[in-house]
């Protein structure tokens, strides 16, 4: 019976899974993405961006009159490896932009597996700039199947300013399945 109670322990231990989503607070530059168009690496408070709440550097695209009115100006992904079963993914992300038309917009979306998951889009406002407008914390529920696609797109569209970002990308397993591994810690013990 032990060996059966431990071996399931095992097997829940692979679903809570410790991988996840590498460099996810992008302290390690742009290590483990993949990058696209014009985003980057956002450190200083460039251009007004603000410090996001779990502090800098973040990933984003900051454009003066750039943009692209058939999609994201640039985009970062990159394959989650070793993550199972019922998780949920959390993160921040900004979107902002100063213009006299608002319809020179902004998006920043997050991805699962292709899906949108998460997005803060704004319309540009003369009067507002970056340190105007709050970060938005997100945490969504996600089934990761242990190759899943996490991607983050930044769609600016020509704006005077336009800042995007995101940052503390994470997968984490549910509070349900943790719930599981703490019921099973106990029939580990030894009886004496």
């Amino acid at each position: 019976m032990k060996t059966l109670a431990a071996g399931l322990l095992v097997l829940s231990l692979g679903t809570v899974a410790w991988a996840g989503v590498t460099n996810g607070t992008f302290d390690d530059g742009l290590n483990g993405w993949t990058v696209t168009g014009g985003a980057g690496l956002q450190s200083g408070n460039p251009f007004g961006l603000p410090t996001s709440p779990s502090g800098e550097p973040e990933a984003g695209v900051i454009s003066s009159w750039g943009g692209d009115w058939n999609g994201p100006l640039g985009t970062i992904s990159q394959i989650v490896i070793g993550v199972t079963g019922n998780q949920t993914l959390s993160g921040e992300i900004f979107a902002a932009a100063h213009s006299g038309d608002t319809w020179r917009n902004v998006k920043t979306e997050v991805l699962w597996n292709g899906a949108v998951v998460a997005e803060i889009a704004r319309d540009a406002d003369a009067t507002l700039y970056a340190q105007d407008f709050p970060w938005t914390q997100f945490a969504v529920p996600v089934v990761a199947t242990g190759n899943d696609t996490l991607e983050v797109k930044f769609t600016v569209h020509f704006a005077e300013w336009s800042w995007t970002a995101a940052d503390n990308l994470q997968v984490t397993p549910e509070p349900a399945a943790l719930g599981l591994l703490v019921l099973g810690l106990p029939l580990l013990r030894r009886r004496r």
